[in-house]
């Protein structure tokens, strides 16, 4: 039994090194959804308010 539940957006994948796993967890890290990650890596355009949401999103998980 857990102590602490995990977070709700906390990423679940297993630690098999897929490239989908790594997109996963770096997207988590910087607070964009997979979409958003997957468009940023694409396109190699991050704009500002894009870097907006996920900070704040980032903050968010801190803040709780």
């Amino acid at each position: 039994m857990r102590l602490f539940t995990p977070l709700p957006d906390a990423p679940r994948f297993k630690i098999d090194g897929t490239a989908e796993d790594d997109a996963i967890l770096d997207a988590w890290v910087e607070g964009a959804t997979l979409a958003e990650w997957y468009e940023s890596e694409r396109t190699g355009i991050v704009t500002v308010s894009m870097r907006i949401k996920w900070w704040w999103r980032r903050t968010r998980r801190v803040l709780r």
